[in-house]
């Protein structure tokens, strides 16, 4: 296929993706807040690949032939808690973080964003004017700037921590602690259930008989060669 029938196609498809309804929507919501929707479509991604990846995981391990009957269950289980504790963990605190993020922010950098830092830089950019022989004003239109600077730093801040306390704190600190645990009582509710709706599973082979240690054999009644020999050297 030629290069310009591709680029063609393949325009036209993300023409149709950009007009479509869900790509309005999510247009809408970007221009009107880009630091939330974006960390909102960042966080939404990442749950959905733990989904698929979870989904992934319990299956091999329920299929693996390389693992022990008895402990394939309990692998199973773990993968299962595992994936479930990591999508709420991290929603939990992507939006526990959300309310204190900004607080955060303002506690972390009240030395660089305050009104007198504001007054301060004011005061400093007249000074240069005037080292450069150029006549100081006054007022200087720095608070839109200075704002702007602010608002921009915010944004970048609550991105990176938020996120940041979703994948690391939810899930690198607390899912290990807590994911053993519970992956036991899941495995506890599994047998539960296979004992109950599958019980012929569980049945044990009856053992052959096997003669006791001591036990004498009757081998006289059984008709050898090696007997025939032992009688007639008799």
């Amino acid at each position: 296929m030629p290069v310009n029938k591709i680029l063609s196609a393949t325009s036209k498809v993300i023409g149709k993706v950009e007009k479509s309804k869900p790509m309005q929507w999510a247009e809408k919501k970007f221009n009107l807040d880009t630091e939330k929707a974006l960390g909102l479509a960042t966080v939404t991604s990442i749950v959905i690949k733990d989904g698929v990846g979870c989904y992934k995981y319990v299956t091999q391990s329920l299929n693996n032939k390389k693992i022990p009957d008895e402990k394939r269950k309990f692998v199973a289980a773990l993968d299962l808690t595992n994936g479930i504790l990591m999508i709420t963990a991290q929603i939990a605190m992507y939006f526990a973080m959300r309310k204190y993020s900004g607080p955060l922010f303002e506690k972390l950098f009240q030395k660089s964003f305050n009104p007198e830092m504001s007054k301060n830089i004011a005061s400093r950019i007249r000074m240069k004017q005037v080292q450069a022989g150029e006549p100081a004003s006054r007022k200087l239109p720095i608070e839109k700037e200075y704002n702007k600077v602010k608002s921009d730093g915010l944004d970048v801040f609550k991105f990176v921590a938020d996120i940041a306390a979703a994948t690391i704190i939810g899930k690198r600190v607390i899912v290990p602690c807590i994911a053993t645990p519970l992956a036991a009582k899941v495995q506890k509710k599994m047998e539960a259930y296979e004992h109950t709706h599958h019980p012929e599973r569980f049945t044990e082979p009856v053992a052959e008989e096997q003669p006791q240690v001591g036990e004498k054999l009757d081998i006289t009644t059984h008709n050898t060669n090696l007997l025939k020999r032992y009688y007639n050297y008799h």
